[in-house]
């Protein structure tokens, strides 16, 4: 099907109208204002850990301090910290040692934002130090990490919450909520994919955002000290197997969590392929943009304008391209029951972006951007034709296992509603949120499991399995065959 304005619009109001048909979300009062913000410490102040600080709400999370490795990372964030806009700590505290960050007793949570090898031993020592730990997905680069941080965080009463956002995102509850109560029918495949063209050059983002005393300080330091061979493996850490699983854990992670939850199960084989592909035409044309850039800031005695030998140090770093993961990846994944996911990421082509698309019997839902929703209905059937057949099948459901099992979402729709705003629950379709909104939502649930005991959505037990169908579906590629996914997960809460 073609998705088009014309079809777009029908989409959404399909999407608005089944949703109010359904059961409303409960509400629970929680007002972070009453019981106080928790204090927040961030270490990783990088792309994603910038997100995180602009998405903290000072009355849920209050930042007061960060930690960062890399002189331009320590400085972008120490600097967005400090802007009055954000609402945190006025003169937010700047470390480069982590240990002096646990050492800060005002501090009561950490968020973890650095690279996937390191998010088990910081987690681990954040909560050794007796903190709650928000750390970025995927939730460790092995399951036996992820095993030994549900068991502590278990062992010292602490919140360990993982950054899958979708868990907080109100389209996607409205969806589940479609699927548990039988509207959309039997869903038998979900189509999942994250398409991009570029060459996930990391250095790209030292250019364009780093003032040229900043990477004049990343060039300077030296990453062996902090265990990475050289400068490039600090900075794409992402490329290489000693510190990431690539596509798996940096995207796939996210989308196979929410199949997981849709089918309420994990996935029991894979099949995956991928490999690499050359970019060397992206390289081309960066160059080309750099060099004009550089030439109109000379031109116009712009004073933040590189320097000719920062630029030649920078291109040099940037031209390198050893990396060892792939950078295209497809999987079939078999669920239980005879469901299917299909999987694709790719770095080489942006058509179709990235979405869910959950197929069921009576009708589909698209998923697009984090914040669209569209619900296409199969021939025959409406919002009212679904909610009636579907309130006649539910004695019958009720009585045997079913594909969308009430587990503890139920228990804790009426906590999601309490850190939801109302304008993004209610307008579906192109949702008027941004797609880091749910990031939003997701930090504001960090702190109210910490602050009123609430359901905490995304926990060890759910991340581990969503990083576990990841990690099979890397082997399965490395060893070009279909393997079994074993049912006794490693980290089992």
């Amino acid at each position: 099907m073609a998705i088009n304005a014309e079809t777009k619009l029908i989409g959404r109001r399909n999407f608005l109208k089944a949703a109010a048909v359904l059961p409303a979300v409960g509400a629970v009062a929680y007002k972070a204002q009453g019981i106080g913000p928790v204090k927040t410490g961030i270490v990783g102040t990088g792309l994603e850990g910038r997100i995180l600080i602009t998405a903290c709400d000072p009355s849920y999370l209050y930042l007061s301090a960060s930690c960062d490795i890399r002189p331009d990372n320590r400085a972008l964030g120490h600097e967005l910290m400090k802007n009055p806009k954000l609402g945190h700590h006025p003169a937010p505290k700047v470390y480069d040692n982590y240990e002096d960050l646990l050492n800060d007793r005002e501090i009561e949570a950490v968020i973890v934002a650095v690279p996937l090898h390191l998010h088990a031993p910081f987690a681990i020592q954040a909560l050794k130090a007796g903190k709650h730990v928000f750390v970025e997905k995927a939730m460790a680069y092995s399951l036996e990490e992820c095993s030994e941080m549900t068991r502590l965080a278990r062992q010292k009463g602490l919140t360990l919450q993982v950054g899958h956002q979708r868990f907080y995102n109100p389209l996607y509850w409205e969806t589940y909520k479609m699927l548990k109560e039988g509207l959309l029918g039997d869903v038998y495949h979900i189509r999942a994919l994250w398409h991009r063209n570029t060459d996930w050059n990391y250095w790209t983002y030292v250019w364009d955002q780093a003032k040229p005393e900043m990477q004049k300080a990343l060039l300077a330091m030296d990453p062996q000290k902090y265990g990475y061979p050289d400068l490039q493996r600090l900075v794409n850490w992402r490329w290489y197997d000693k510190t990431s699983h690539g596509l798996w854990t940096e995207l796939c992670s996210h989308q196979i969590a929410v199949t997981n939850w849709f089918f309420n199960s994990s996935p029991t084989a894979v099949y995956a392929t991928g490999g690499r592909w050359k970019n060397g035409q992206n390289q081309d044309d960066l160059y080309r943009k750099f060099k004009d850039e550089f030439d109109v800031r000379k031109q116009y005695n712009d004073p933040n304008a590189k320097t000719f030998a920062d630029y030649c140090r920078l291109k040099k770093h940037y031209e390198q391209d050893d990396r060892s993961i792939s950078d295209h990846i497809y999987a079939i994944y078999e669920y239980p029951n005879g469901r299917t996911v299909t999987y694709s990421c790719i770095q080489s082509s942006s058509v179709d972006n990235y979405y869910e698309e959950i197929m069921g019997t009576r009708g589909t839902v698209l998923l697009s951007n984090e914040n669209e929703s569209y619900l296409f209905w199969e021939p025959g059937w409406d919002e009212t034709k679904a909610k009636k057949v579907a309130d006649d099948e539910k004695e019958a459901r009720e009585a045997k296992t079913t594909q969308i099992e009430v587990v503890k979402e139920d228990a804790a729709e009426s906590a999601f509603s309490a850190h939801v705003s109302p304008s993004a629950t209610v307008s579906g379709g192109a949702s008027g949120m941004s797609p880091t909104e749910p990031y939003r939502y997701e930090l504001r649930g960090f702190a109210h499991t910490i602050r009123s005991n609430a359901a905490n959505l995304c926990d060890g037990e759910r991340a581990s399995k969503a990083l576990m169908a990841c990690l099979y579906g890397k082997k399965s590629l490395e060893a070009k065959q279909r393997l079994e996914i074993p049912a006794n997960i490693v980290a089992r809460a």
